[in-house]
């Protein structure tokens, strides 16, 4: 198989400073750690944080997202190697995009949790651009590994998807959920270890369902007026996501996304280690208007089609329901269900025959 087509080498282009006011002596430990259930979308004055001051040497581009893009980096105070997401230039005078750039710090900084990236800073570049710093991981993510073939080694993947799904498990017990869950956004470093990316369309809940519903923090270890260009990349609008992972209530833009909502791009993910596939293909409109209504037919048939175990393939169609109430409540949940699906893998078959004459319990 060919090997996928690089991203092109993106040059950083000055920009003429958008915010001119001084630093205010607002600290960033106040900006940032506030409480997750107060972070909304009001107005937010960019010209509190403060400038970078030529901290960060920004070098190779990694990759481009809905709304940023992405750099390695050193951190010259520090020594040491960093990631810096930049929002992308075009995004620059959106007042919306902005607000949810800073709003992608906020949430970011709440979480402490090996499956998700540690945030380091938060500011502005010299020219005036916003830009979070955060650990460097070097690695591939999930689409890359498996480059559109079924995992080979199912369960070292299950064991993979059971820490992201344990990552989303706290994320949504803070109150959070991600909305653009995909195998894109799942990176699995050079040690082997996921981690979960790109929380740029992440919001809070209007209320922690997780808490009620039994998820536990200690259980890590754990488009519509502007339309999506393509599968891998998401926008703004009205349904927000990636559309061929995108749930049903998500893609409708017609109620708030929900934990469930989360376990259904879960489910994404799973179908894609179960077949190597995306869930849908088309154009993006075709997609949309398919999973608005509830068809998921073909998806629950490739599914059937895939050989991979029957537990498995079974939790996949759960969580791909096109009803929220039939999926797995949330994350948690699903969490424990693939570490089950794992620990019934592992047992011995039945013995029979001679040998169970031989070594079979005792009459």
């Amino acid at each position: 198989m060919a090997e996928p087509t690089p991203p092109p080498k993106t040059q950083m282009v000055p920009v003429t400073p958008f915010y001119r006011s001084s630093v205010t002596d607002q600290s960033l430990e106040a900006l940032l750690r506030t409480d997750l259930h107060a972070v909304g979308e009001g107005v937010w004055d960019w010209a509190a944080l403060p400038v970078a001051d030529h901290r960060y040497a920004i070098g190779d581009f990694i990759a481009s997202g809905g709304m940023g893009s992405l750099y390695a980096a050193t951190d010259k105070v520090l020594g040491r190697r960093v990631a810096v997401k930049v929002l992308r230039g075009d995004q620059l005078n959106d007042p919306t995009a902005v607000v949810r750039f800073l709003q992608e710090a906020r949430i970011h900084a709440q979480f402490h949790h090996p499956s998700i990236p540690p945030l380091h800073d938060v500011g502005r570049l010299e020219d005036g651009r916003p830009f979070l710093a955060m650990k460097l991981i070097r690695g591939h993510t999930l689409t890359e590994v498996l480059r559109g073939e079924p995992a080979a080694d199912l369960d070292a993947h299950l064991a993979l998807f059971e820490k992201v799904c344990q990552a989303i498990a706290y994320a949504h017990a803070k109150g959070v959920v991600h909305r653009d869950l995909t195998p894109g956004n799942v990176l699995v470093s050079e040690g082997g270890r996921a981690q979960v990316i790109d929380w740029g369309l992440a919001k809070v809940m209007a209320a922690p369902q997780s808490r009620a519903a039994g998820a536990d923090p200690r259980d890590g270890d754990g488009t519509t007026q502007m339309v999506v260009a393509n599968l891998s990349h998401t926008a703004e609008g009205l349904a927000i996501g990636t559309p061929a992972y995108m749930s049903p209530e998500q893609a409708s833009g017609a109620g708030e996304a929900t934990e469930q909502s989360d376990v259904f791009g879960l489910g994404g993910i799973l179908f894609y280690l179960l077949t190597g596939r995306h869930p849908h293909k088309g154009k993006v409109s075709t997609i949309l208007k398919r999973v608005r209504s509830g068809d998921l037919a073909s998806v629950h048939a490739q599914l059937d089609a895939c050989g991979g175990p029957a537990p498995v393939v079974a939790l996949a169609k759960a969580c791909l329901s096109p009803d929220a109430a039939d999926r797995p409540k949330n994350a948690a949940v699903l969490a424990r269900a693939v570490a089950g699906c794992r620990a019934a893998a592992m047992e011995p078959p039945p013995r029979r025959g001679l040998w169970a004459k031989l070594f079979g319990p005792k009459a």
